[in-house]
C-alpha cells in the first residue's frame, strides 16, 4: 500500500504542475486577446465619434498651443465675435434623401436653405427646421461638393473632383436641372484634376460680389473671385482672382476646410473645419482673425462630419453633417 501511494505520487507530481502551467499560459493568452479587443474597440469609438486622433495630433504637434495664442490675439484686438452662441440645438434628422449632404447656403429672399448632396448630385431646398421642400437632381455634374446663393434664384455649385464651379438658375417647379450647358469656371490653380481633396466649399458675398472657394486640404487653400455676378453686363471689368491662402497661415489648428461662408452684413468669412470641430471667422478685407467657435463641447460628442455651413441675416448659424443632420447655433 505504501509502495502504491508512492507510485501514484510519482506519477502525479510531474502532471499537475504541467497542467497548472498550461492553464496559466492559456489564461495569459486570453487576457491579452481581451486587452487587444478592448483597446481596439476604445480606439475605434475614440476615432469614429470623438476625433481622438485629431486631439492627440493637436497636442503633440503644438497646434493646441498655437490656437490658444491666436485666441488671445483676437481677444486683444477687440474680442471674439463668435462669443455668445449657445450650444447647438439637438440635431434635426433630414429624412427621405438618397446620399449625404456636402454643402449648404442660405437664401434670404425665400427664407430657406439650399443644400447639395454629393452623390447622386442633387440640389435640395430645406426649411430652417430641416423639412425637405423640394429636390432637383443635377445632370451634367458627377459630384456636388459645395453651394453658394448668388442672389435671386441663382446658385453656384462646385464639383471638387473636376475643379469646376457651375452657375445655374433654380426653376420654380422642382425637377431635374441640366448643367451641361450652364456657365462654368474651370479652376486649375495647379491642382490635380483627379484629386479627391479638391475644392470643397463655396461662400458668396453678394454686397461686395466676392465668391470664396475653399480647398479642403493637402494643402488647404482659399481663393476669392470678384466680378462674377456682373460678368455679362456692359460695365463688367472682367474677373479678378486672388489667392488668399496666406490668410490660413495664422490658423494651422484648423487642419481642414470643409466649408466657407460669408456674413452678409459685415463681409466676414466663416471657415468650417470638420477635423478640428471649429468655426473660425476672418476679416473679409485683411484676413485678420475675428472669432472662433468650438463645435465640440467639453465632455460631449463631436458633430459627425460637419460638411456645410450657412448663416442667415439674423446671425443664426446652420450646419449640415453626414449622415443627414441639420444643426442650428443661435445667440440667446
Amino acid at each position: 500500500m505504501v509502495l502504491l501511494r508512492a507510485a501514484l505520487r510519482c506519477n502525479e507530481s510531474p502532471w499537475i504542475p504541467g497542467m497548472s502551467d498550461l492553464v496559466k499560459f492559456l489564461s495569459k493568452i486570453l487576457l491579452a486577446c481581451l486587452l487587444v479587443i478592448v483597446v481596439g474597440w476604445s480606439t475605434y469609438i475614440g476615432v469614429r465619434y470623438y476625433h481622438a486622433e485629431q486631439v492627440a495630433y493637436r497636442w503633440i504637434s503644438g497646434l493646441a498651443e498655437k490656437q490658444a495664442v491666436w485666441e488671445k490675439k483676437i481677444d486683444a484686438a477687440g474680442g471674439n465675435t463668435l462669443t455668445g452662441y449657445a450650444a447647438p440645438d439637438a440635431p434635426m434628422v433630414v429624412e427621405g434623401l438618397e446620399g449625404n449632404f456636402s454643402g449648404l447656403t442660405y437664401d434670404p429672399l425665400q427664407k430657406r436653405l439650399w443644400a447639395v448632396i454629393g452623390k447622386p448630385a442633387t440640389l435640395v431646398g430645406l426649411s430652417t427646421d430641416g423639412q425637405v421642400l423640394a429636390t432637383y437632381p443635377l445632370k451634367g455634374i458627377s459630384d456636388a461638393d459645395g453651394i453658394a446663393w448668388m442672389g435671386g434664384n441663382r446658385v453656384a455649385i462646385v464639383n471638387g473632383r473636376r475643379n469646376r464651379v457651375v452657375l445655374t438658375e433654380i426653376p420654380a417647379t422642382p425637377g431635374p436641372i441640366d448643367l451641361t450647358r450652364a456657365f462654368a469656371l474651370l479652376l486649375r490653380f495647379g491642382e490635380d484634376e483627379e484629386s479627391n481633396f479638391g475644392f470643397q466649399g463655396l461662400g458668396y458675398d453678394l454686397k461686395r460680389d466676392r465668391l470664396y472657394i475653399a480647398k479642403e486640404h493637402s494643402p488647404r487653400a482659399l481663393y476669392r473671385i470678384s466680378g462674377l455676378n456682373y460678368l455679362q453686363s456692359p460695365d463688367s471689368r472682367g474677373l479678378r482672382i486672388e489667392n488668399v491662402s496666406y490668410w490660413l497661415d495664422d490658423i494651422p489648428f484648423a487642419t481642414d476646410l470643409s466649408s466657407v461662408e460669408v456674413d452678409p452684413a459685415t463681409g466676414r468669412v466663416f471657415l468650417l473645419s470638420e477635423e478640428s470641430q471649429i468655426i473660425v471667422q476672418l476679416d473679409g478685407d485683411s484676413g485678420e482673425g475675428r472669432g472662433m467657435l468650438s463645435l465640440s463641447p467639453k465632455g460631449g460628442k463631436p458633430m459627425p462630419r460637419p460638411e456645410g455651413l450657412a448663416t442667415d441675416d439674423a446671425g443664426t448659424i446652420y450646419i449640415v453633417s453626414a449622415p443627414n443632420l441639420l444643426y442650428r447655433l443661435r445667440k440667446p
